[in-house]
């Protein structure tokens, strides 16, 4: 996907009396996006910046050795010990020898006047290199971070390079002390290196000042020439916000860790090296008692000091643990991490609040599986496609309330919750509203000016075949039943190749909060590549 991004000047930071404000310019294409805000407890809210600007810069997916010089090298040895296997060739071999050492000797004339230009052009992009590294180096990543201004909250929200981890500031309207207009919506920042270096010089002295504004484009101004981007936009970019969203609904298993235990982790990763596996973290937890943390492959074991109140006992394993190190930071300055952890293999939440402000940390299953890639979080996320409901209407009204909840959605429009939570669901998956699992509210959030369309992909073939079972009447709901907290739960039959029994429970959003399938699918991968086409299937059967 093409697109271009269009600011009328870079982002600024400009030191007054008052403070340092923080000129963030605004996308040029979207509807107009307009804030004037001093922000409180500023220096809380700068270092919180600067772990979002880590989320930014993470890239720790496996690189790709490049072995053409080896395979060259090869090539070179063959060709010089082929002609010795071939003895009736000798004198041919004898000519080729002579020639070859006449252009060796023309090659090194010609290494002589080549050498000290070679040496010109890597010394002069070396040095472009380390000026886009200091000064513009938003040129070397695929995309400016969003930022959505809300009556309730100013939010912005980034992807690390590798996709696998998702960054989120939340900075609450009670901080923010607000001059003149309020434009509210969403819109991409230029959020440039030099900017980021600024943050740093905020002090509690020095407050920082929020100004987010569009302005029409002219051909330069007194901070700097318009700026335009042209970006290749990718889809598992628009994908990934989707299921950073998705997975948020599901029910997983919360806990409060000291920051002290998280940095000691920290600590034991940096001083060590991994040469094998397992690189993962398991989660040691029992009810009433202090979680217990272990380092693989090494066995290290960290007790934490806060008692665990949940009630899934057992053991939970993470993966990408070193991607844990945006947090590092903050820790000083905080008391306690929250943590909210879906399933071994599966992605997980942290959170880190300070003095008001707030820091979300969404990492993928690990590092090489992106938000982007098998997760297929957002079909467990409704009902299905099953229900109708127009979207149309649905969008209006967010986009006019620009926070609402499923219950909120039902109650205006006279629908019930599921189908109102599957309409929010696809605003989501069109890349125009988020779930802020927070306040358990649809915010409305487009992320591009445009129209997006997403290709098929594995999912769709899945939904596809479980659709076709429940066409054929291959699906029946055997038991049903209701539990604590609203929640329904489902014995089906699917006839498939064999014949499946499946269990789901659901909520008043239609949302699966537990999920169970015989099939080899799910008992191989739970629900870390999104539910079997028997789950499905049960789901769609379920809402007709």
């Amino acid at each position: 996907m093409q697109l271009t991004q269009s600011y009328t000047q870079p982002s600024s930071v400009a030191t007054t009396s008052d403070g340092m404000q923080f000129n963030f310019s605004a996308e040029q294409s979207r509807p107009p996006v307009q804030l004037d805000a001093l922000i409180g407890n500023s220096l809380s809210y700068a270092r919180i910046m600067l772990a979002m600007r880590q989320v930014v810069l993470s890239n720790l997916g496996n690189k790709v050795k490049d072995h053409s010089a080896y395979q060259a090298w090869v090539q070179e040895r063959y060709l010089e010990e082929l002609p010795a296997h071939l003895k009736n060739m000798e004198v041919g071999r004898l000519k080729l020898n002579e020639q070859k050492n006449k252009l060796k000797e023309e090659r090194k004339t010609i290494e002589s006047f080549v050498k000290p230009i070679r040496t010109q052009i890597w010394a002069a992009r070396s040095k472009y290199y380390e000026w886009v590294r200091k000064y513009d180096r938003e040129k070397l990543f695929i995309f400016d971070p969003v930022i959505s201004v809300h009556p309730d909250a100013v939010i912005f929200e980034c992807f690390s390079q590798d996709e696998s981890s998702y960054g989120r500031v939340t900075v609450p309207s009670n901080l923010l002390q607000t001059f003149g207009e309020t434009r509210f919506g969403t819109t991409n920042i230029d959020f440039s290196a030099a900017l980021a270096a600024e943050i740093y010089r905020v002090r509690s002295y020095r407050p920082a000042w929020l100004k987010v504004a569009f302005e029409k484009v002219e051909l330069s101004t007194d901070v700097g020439a318009a700026v335009e981007k042209k970006i290749d936009l990718p889809e598992s970019w628009v994908r990934g916000f989707l299921q950073v969203q998705s997975a948020s609904t599901i029910e997983g298993v919360s806990l409060s860790l000291h920051s002290q235990t998280l940095a000691q982790v920290i600590a034991q990763l940096e001083q060590r090296k991994e040469k094998g596996g397992p690189r993962s973290i398991r989660f040691l937890l029992k009810k009433g008692q202090a979680a217990t943390l272990v380092i693989d492959p090494w066995n290290i074991e960290i007790k934490d000091t806060l008692a665990y109140q949940g009630d899934f006992e057992g053991e939970i394993r993470i993966w990408g643990r070193r991607r844990l190190l945006t947090l590092k930071d903050l820790l000083p300055y905080t008391d306690q991490v929250q943590v909210k952890l879906l399933g071994t293999g599966m992605p997980s939440y942290w959170t880190i609040a300070l003095d008001g402000h707030r820091f979300d940390l969404g990492l993928s299953g690990w590092t090489a599986n992106d938000w982007a890639k098998k997760g297929n979080f957002d079909l467990i996320a409704s009902a299905g496609k099953t229900l109708q409901v127009d979207i149309k209407q649905v969008e209006k009204l967010l986009i006019d309330k620009l926070a609402l909840s499923p219950q909120q959605v039902s109650e205006v429009l006279q629908i019930n919750r599921a189908a109102a939570t599957f309409a929010l669901q696809e605003l989501c998956r069109n890349g125009q509203a988020m779930y802020d699992h927070l306040h358990n509210t649809y915010r409305w959030r487009q992320l591009l000016n445009q129209e997006m369309v997403i290709s098929n992909s594995e999912e769709d073939e899945r939904q596809k075949y479980a659709a076709s079972l429940v066409k054929e009447g291959h699906v029946t709901i055997i038991d049903k039943s209701s539990l604590e907290n609203g929640l329904k739960e489902y014995h089906l039959e699917v006839q498939g190749k064999n014949l499946y029994k499946t269990t789901l429970r659901l909520d008043l959003d239609g949302r699966i909060r537990f999920a169970e399938c015989a099939c080899s699918f799910h008992r191989r991968n739970k629900l870390r590549q999104g539910p079997c086409a028997h789950i499905m299937a049960s789901l769609i059967q379920i809402a007709r």
